[in-house]
């Protein structure tokens, strides 16, 4: 993540995990940012992640449970070699 951009404070198109929890939303790619805050502890960063790129939290759960019951069907992803019996 030391490629990203790093942020001081959050431009308002992106947004963190929790901040993306908090209006319903998951993100559904890599982070494109970090955001450096400071604590009592000392600096600590956090991933940031598109806000045009998340999706609601009930449609990425279906889909995940779409992808879940494909794998099971598709058996041609891993061809059968009798050289390996």
């Amino acid at each position: 993540m030391s490629d990203l951009p790093q942020y001081e404070t959050c431009p308002p198109t992106l947004a963190s995990r929790t901040a993306l929890k908090k209006q319903g939303l998951v993100p559904t790619g890599d982070p494109v940012a970090t955001l450096r805050y400071r604590t009592p502890q000392g600096y600590r960063t956090c991933a940031l992640y598109s806000r045009a790129e998340a999706r609601p939290e009930r449609e990425a759960r279906a889909a995940q449970k779409r992808r879940q019951a494909n794998a099971g069907g598709q058996f041609l992803l891993f061809p059968f070699s009798s050289e390996r019996t």
